[in-house]
């Protein structure tokens, strides 16, 4: 197995060793690509999300020497043997992805871009992509294309721009080979999208977990009230960032941990205003 690690030239040569260090299999290794953040000068500033969005787009151009790559974002984790993905037929679909569970408000925007929900609608954080037949309808120039041409009317950047581009011609993957944290935090809205079975099953088996969301959304958070992160902090464990303690493990978020779901994040929110007056 070979790890494309594609990155934005702000990876320390120090991380570079520790992730090629991370290669324990004889058969695993690393190869790095380094694209500058000004290659995307000419798209729409995003400074919630940074230019990093973007690299996804290079992938068939950066990686000649591959017919097809599972991508995924930094921070998934996965929990089970890839290979029945890795093997899903794809042919005449560019690409594979689990469907996006939006919330009502955000409805209209994707409706905007063409797009019918629920399930019509794709999370960018783990795709299955054949890199062949990307290469080949120059995929690429077409997505830098419609995040220009979209502009301000992107609100997840990449996201948009690659649902807007592949629109009806992407294969629905299982949704556990891309366990969103809103399967557990909108169960109700989830179960719209994939149904009450399949929800059920990614759940209870995911392959692949998604921290998706900011703050204490993500594994290395103190607060994260997310399945998964236990486990996160075991891998992280046995490589060489074991010793980097949980983000914001404080006394204040301390008593912020007794709060439920969604009025945790309600109370950190005012945690964070108040800091910052």
């Amino acid at each position: 197995m070979c790890f494309e690690i594609v990155h934005d030239r702000t990876l320390s040569d120090e991380d570079r060793a520790g992730l090629a260090e991370s290669a324990t299999s004889n058969h695993s290794s690393f190869r790095f690509h380094a694209v500058a953040s000004d290659n995307f000068s000419d798209l729409p500033s995003t400074p919630l999300f940074g230019s990093v969005v973007w690299l996804r787009f290079c992938l068939p151009d950066l990686l000649p020497d591959r017919s097809r790559v599972i991508y995924l974002d930094s921070d998934t984790l996965v929990m089970s043997d890839l290979h029945e993905l890795w093997g899903t037929p794809l042919d005449p679909h560019p690409l594979a992805a689990v469907a996006n569970v939006v919330e009502p408000w955000a409805r209209p925007h994707v409706e905007a871009l063409g797009i019918q929900y629920p399930g019509g609608f794709f999370n960018s954080g783990v795709l299955l992509m054949d890199l062949d037949r990307m290469r080949a309808e120059q995929s690429s120039r077409q997505l830098l294309k419609a995040a220009a041409d979209l502009g301000d009317r992107l609100v997840w950047p990449d996201q948009d721009a690659l649902n807007f581009v592949f629109a009806r011609r992407w294969l629905t993957l299982h949704p556990r080979w891309n366990a969103q944290n809103i399967f557990w935090a909108w169960r109700q809205w989830a179960v719209e999208v994939f149904g009450e079975a399949s929800l059920e099953e990614a759940i209870r088996r995911p392959g692949i977990r998604h921290f998706e969301g900011p703050g204490l959304s993500k594994p290395w958070h103190f607060l994260c009230p997310y399945p998964g992160r236990k486990e996160h902090r075991a891998f992280l464990a046995e490589t060489p960032w074991a010793d980097i303690p949980l983000e914001d493990k404080t006394a204040a978020t301390w008593l912020l941990k007794l709060f439920p779901g969604e009025l945790r994040y309600r109370a950190y929110a005012r945690l964070l205003r108040a800091r910052s007056r």
